[in-house]
């Protein structure tokens, strides 16, 4: 046997432990996209994610934020929704509370970047995932915050 044929006995298993090696602080989010520059009232505006039993926004997700906080201070006639969810199905109390003050963190967050706080109303979820399967990726994709925009009449 050559050696390069025994270099890929040692280089696979260490490649398949790879996702095992890197452990908790490997990613387990979608990806974030920011948001357009120019959105038309009525459409959404890209979702944030949060770590599981938390409402922190994380530092990945202040680039979507900023680019939202941007956009509302140039249009000041534009109202934004922003609705919290978790990862639980059914729609408890806690998972409400749980909900409700991941918006709120989010509209904070907008706030503290200069968007007026009466641009924004924050609100639980009501238990609406985007995914259903019961694994780490698809609960990861249900802790979220959504925005939506409507104009002001």
């Amino acid at each position: 046997m050559n050696t390069r044929t025994l270099a890929w006995f040692v280089v696979l298993p260490v490649l398949a432990l790879a996702p095992v090696l890197a452990g908790s602080r490997a990613r387990d989010v979608p990806p974030a996209v920011a948001a357009p520059a120019a959105i038309a009232a009525n459409d959404s505006l890209s979702p944030i994610y949060f770590a599981a039993g938390t409402t922190q926004i994380r530092p990945n997700d202040t680039k979507i934020l900023d680019a939202h906080a941007a956009w509302l201070r140039g249009n000041r006639t534009q109202r934004l929704l922003i609705e919290g969810h978790t990862d639980s199905a059914g729609d408890s109390a806690f998972s409400r509370q749980v909900g409700a003050q991941r918006a709120k963190s989010a509209k904070a967050y907008l706030v503290a970047r200069g968007v007026s706080a009466d641009q924004i109303t924050a609100s639980a979820g009501g238990g609406v995932p985007t995914c259903e399967e019961r694994t780490a990726t698809c609960r990861a994709a249900n802790r979220r915050a959504t925005f939506s925009t409507e104009a002001r009449p």
